[in-house]
């Protein structure tokens, strides 16, 4: 009697489940039509709904973050993140969602950090996670740490331009000028690559990245004391910034050294 009492609950249980389950289903349906309609409020109800239903998921909660940066909600946002991780610790993208809310929207670049090396942790392989741990870790200021996640990159033939360039204007400020000078001239010929192809705003940005690229070229000769070649870099440059630099550096290049050593990367 007692057995057919326990195995009649375990069936209602299930079967409770089953439905539970399948209404956060609907319910993510939902959520999806209703932020297609442009309604954010419905949509974020469906979406906590579809949580409270099934409190196993993540998927649900990602879809809540999402909808409260919307709204511009960035701390509840987080928290829903944070939710979605303890359902699913070992999911790196979680991880490396929260991280960006908080490197890009809270300016948290400590928090950031921490939950990009998990997300790094967690897979080794995510050549995104990685390049955005050494853009946090370089904003922070550990230029030392940034640079080792590059390098890291590097060996493993992972590095995008855009991190061989970062690489490279670490090295100018932390003693190594002569390879940030290589490193920032391969990012050069990488962005290169392909410029043709590009229209548009995507054409304009890639642009402005080399350019950009040329002036840390300059930048590295200047902190080599090679002046006449730094000259003839930003006298070729079409930057609004190279008539203040070829100013400086006619005017006094230890100044410019100075300047580069102890300046930011952004």
């Amino acid at each position: 009697m007692i057995f057919r009492i326990a195995a009649g609950f375990l069936v209602g249980a299930l079967v409770f489940l089953a439905a539970s389950l399948s209404l956060s289903e609907y319910y993510l349906n939902e959520e999806t039509r209703l932020l297609a309609a442009g309604d954010l409020r419905g949509a974020l109800e469906a979406a906590r709904m579809a949580a409270r239903l099934d409190p196993f998921d993540p998927e649900p909660l990602e879809g809540e973050s999402f909808i409260l940066q919307q709204q511009g909600h960035y701390e509840e946002a987080a928290s829903s993140l944070r939710t979605a991780i303890e359902r699913d610790p070992h999911n790196y993208v979680l991880y490396l969602m929260l991280g960006n809310l908080q490197y890009t929207r809270l300016n948290n670049l400590g928090s950031a950090v921490e939950n990009y090396r998990d997300a790094v942790r967690l897979n080794p392989n995510a050549t995104a996670a990685s390049t955005v741990l050494a853009q946090a870790l370089m904003r922070k200021g550990d230029l030392e740490a940034a640079k080792e996640v590059y390098e890291g990159l590097e060996e493993e033939r992972r590095i995008t331009f855009q991190g061989l360039y970062d690489l490279g204007r670490i090295y100018v400020r932390t003693g190594e000028p002569r390879k940030g000078l290589e490193s920032i001239k391969r990012a050069k010929r990488m962005a290169q690559i392909g410029l043709n192809k590009l229209e548009g705003p995507l054409k304009t940005q890639r642009q402005e990245l080399i350019e950009s690229m040329d002036l840390a070229i300059a930048d590295a000769l200047v902190v080599q004391g090679r002046y006449a070649e730094a000259r003839e870099v930003i006298a070729g440059s079409s930057s609004e910034q190279a008539p203040a630099l070829l100013q400086l550096l006619d005017s006094n290049p230890r100044a410019y050294h100075e300047a580069v050593v102890s300046s930011e990367i952004y």
